[in-house]
């Protein structure tokens, strides 16, 4: 006899905390209301951001690269697709093959935010300047 089981809800969003200096934050705001996007909008905003990185060819070097000074930060909750965060965990092992370096989630997250926040202002830069 075959045992019934029931249909699986998806999980939904993956929820989370993020640290984050509390000057970014507050030029992330500048830009995302620029950007037509309000403060409920923050996760798909930030998941936006997250996407673009993992999309450039040189973003491990970039993750590598960040870091936070201890001190002023802020802790903001975002909400993240299941897609998103196996996509980000897969892109911490291409990082730490990559670099030789481990990183966090959360550098992940504050590059992909700081290099979405140079885009808006026309500072990023392209793969081809950051590849050695």
């Amino acid at each position: 006899m075959a045992k019934f089981t029931p249909p699986q809800k998806s999980k939904g969003p993956v929820r989370t905390t993020l640290r984050i200096p509390t000057g970014m934050l507050t030029k992330m705001d500048q830009v995302m209301l620029t950007e037509g996007y309000n403060k409920k909008q923050r996760s798909l905003w930030i998941g936006e951001a997250i996407e673009n990185l993992i999309g450039r060819g040189d973003f491990p070097g970039l993750v590598a690269e960040e870091f936070i000074v201890p001190g002023s930060t802020k802790s903001i909750p975002i909400a993240l697709s299941e897609e998103l965060v196996r996509d980000i965990n897969d892109s911490l092992n291409r990082i730490e093959e990559e670099e030789d370096t481990r990183k966090d989630r959360s550098a992940l997250i504050r590059t992909a935010i700081i290099q979405r926040i140079m885009s808006q202002q026309g500072m990023q830069l392209s793969p081809q300047e950051t590849a050695s």
